[in-house]
């Protein structure tokens, strides 16, 4: 009788390639790490690796899959139950724990790689346009709620916060103050003030 296959092999083995390129990544940062260092962290061959991923931009858009896709579940939760805002705040508390975390470096490598490579950009640009559109129809529960400007157009409004989020987090990781409770703070004066009704 033929062995069965493991049904959870691949989703352990890409597990472990991308958890060892992320190490790679934090250590080496993404352009300067290579595929040889990835498979040698991971311990597998270039064969096994590259059944799995054909190259660093596919890991990249995996890991950001991963990530993004528990952080979507939570923000439309969280919208669905409270206050907008809070769900938005918890996007930003999300992104900003990981410059606490160390991750600054790694965040803004990936951001300039998105610039030079399309393969990046078009990996991660999917991600982040589902994340942009649960966040249109988020502010639109908030105004249909009476919690934000009802005059603010969704789409620039969502493109707008979510450039806050990553200035916020960039200019702290530069100045060195990566502080999770006061960067959410700042971003939620700055969204309150943005989005309020209290103008209309």
């Amino acid at each position: 009788m033929a062995r069965l296959a493991d049904p959870e092999l691949a989703d352990r083995r890409r597990r472990q390639i991308m958890d060892a390129a992320i190490a790679c990544f934090r250590r080496r940062g993404f352009h300067q790490a290579t595929m040889q260092e990835i498979c040698a962290e991971a311990n597998i061959s270039a064969g096994a690796l590259y059944r799995y991923f054909a190259s660093k931009a596919e890991i990249i858009g995996a890991i950001a899959e991963d990530k993004h896709g528990d952080s979507d579940v939570l923000f439309l939760e969280a919208a669905r139950k409270g206050p907008v805002l809070d769900a938005l705040c918890l996007i930003a508390r999300e992104f900003f724990v990981k410059f606490e975390e160390g991750d600054g470096a790694l965040i803004a490598d990936i951001f300039a790689e998105c610039i030079r490579d399309d393969a990046i950009a078009d990996a991660l640009h999917e991600i982040a346009s589902r994340g942009t559109q649960y966040c249109v129809e988020a502010i639109k529960t908030g105004q249909a709620r009476g919690e934000f400007d009802s005059t603010l157009d969704p789409i620039l409004t969502a493109n707008t916060l979510f450039a806050a989020i990553e200035g916020i987090g960039l200019r702290r990781a530069f100045m060195r103050d990566t502080n999770t409770d006061a960067a959410v703070a700042q971003f939620r004066s700055l969204a309150e003030r943005y989005l309020s009704p209290s103008h209309e």
